[in-house]
């Protein structure tokens, strides 16, 4: 969770990783060039393919998908929720009723490995027979993060209720 605008008229959050964290799991590729480009100069031309193209390759799309950013904004002026994705290769807009919006809530999941849980926030919308859900972001991460973005998103929601009433 990034910059955030929290007032009666508008609620905006943005859900990206740091970049000193993006940044870090680009390292190795600086070492592996090197070593791939020493394989090819020494003759191993399948190994520094492999390197350089498969190795580096691989730490590149890993770096794309998790450098994806979300931008949610809820507008009261203009009744939209408008989720923006934004990532390497394009960005997306979607708006949907403001008045349709329920609530946020947790999508959890358990990693098989550990005890640990993996929780990402979901957008539930009334307006459809079941709920829709959508999620904020394709990835989940642990902690307490993704649990006070969906309190602070409901009680932006009840406090335009009380309003209204």
């Amino acid at each position: 969770m990034m910059a955030r605008t929290n007032t009666p008229e508008c609620f905006k959050v943005e859900l990206a990783i740091p970049r000193f964290i993006l940044w870090f799991m680009m390292a190795p590729v600086v070492p592996v060039t090197l070593f791939g480009l020493v394989n090819l100069l020494g003759g191993e031309v399948l190994t520094g393919l492999i390197l350089l193209l498969g190795l580096n390759g691989a730490i590149y799309l890993g770096y794309v998908t998790l450098s994806e950013r979300t931008v949610l904004a809820l507008d009261k002026r203009a009744g939209l929720v408008t989720i923006r994705r934004e990532s390497r290769f394009r960005a997306r807009s979607d708006d949907y009723p403001l008045e349709a919006l329920d609530s946020a809530e947790l999508d959890r999941s358990n990693t098989s490995a550990e005890s640990r849980t993996t929780s990402k926030v979901m957008l539930v919308f009334r307006n459809t027979r079941p709920a829709t859900r959508i999620p904020l972001s394709s990835w989940g991460v642990s902690g307490d993060g993704p649990g006070r973005i969906a309190d602070e998103i409901n009680d932006w929601l009840r406090r335009q209720e009380n309003l209204t009433r």
